[in-house]
């Protein structure tokens, strides 16, 4: 019987290893975005769709969470908030939650595309949740996606078997990320990281930061072309 998984994707380098990963693992994939007024919203979806292409993905869902944008308190969707550029996070040492935290996202990409495997009866719901990313933002902890999945369990019809949602990079920092990319061929070529939006990388960014340090740290050619270098 074929394992059917719901793959939640941004376009960025870590939900597209994770989608990969599915796709080895011998997964349908259903690729599933969420559009919630994010400044790359546009540059993600064009990138979500080359991505779906190169995986031979069964289905590419698009959500609209527009919401999220009027709602306001985050750099990412408010365009009078900054965001920050010049001066990467020093992960050992800042534990706040930054300025580009969007309210409850996780959450709330999880509950739509939990829906949507409940649709189509999905096995399971892969997700980029990493190691890096939970020293700022909590929900990519492993004990969210142990919750989440608890909640799931009385979540879905009864006449459902409720899918498990799957993080394969919780325990992993951006460098051995890129080295899993690299291990099953994930297309890190076509993933895009950037916060503003722009058809290239800004370079600058605290995610491109994040994105070049990785590459750097793992030893392997950076595929990326940054404005500011």
């Amino acid at each position: 019987m074929t394992k059917i998984a719901v793959c939640v994707c941004s376009g960025g380098i870590d939900s597209t290893v994770t989608a990969t990963i599915a796709s080895e693992e011998g997964y349908e994939l259903h690729l599933f975005h969420a559009s919630y007024g994010q400044r790359a919203e546009a540059r993600e979806k064009e990138v979500v769709t080359e991505i779906a292409s190169y995986l031979n993905a069964n289905e590419l869902k698009f959500a609209e969470l527009p919401f999220l944008k009027a709602l306001g308190g985050s750099s990412l969707t408010d365009i009078a908030r900054s965001v920050p550029v010049g001066k990467e996070v020093n992960l050992d040492e800042e534990k706040a939650t930054p300025s580009t935290w969007v309210p409850c996202r996780n959450i709330i990409l999880l509950a739509n595309a939990s829906a949507f495997a409940e649709v189509i009866s999905a096995d399971a719901i892969f997700v980029g949740f990493n190691a890096e990313e939970a020293r700022s933002y909590p929900d990519n902890e492993k004990e969210f996606v142990d919750r989440y999945n608890a909640v799931l369990e009385k979540a879905v019809a009864s006449y459902c078997q409720p899918p498990t949602v799957k993080a394969p990079l919780v325990d992993l920092l951006k460098p051995e990320i890129i080295k899993k990319g690299v291990e099953v061929k994930a297309p890190l070529q076509l993933s895009y990281s950037c916060y503003l939006g722009e058809k290239k990388h800004c370079g600058i960014c605290e995610s491109c930061q994040h994105r070049r340090r990785g590459f750097k740290d793992a030893g392997v050619e950076d595929p990326t072309e940054y404005v500011h270098m």
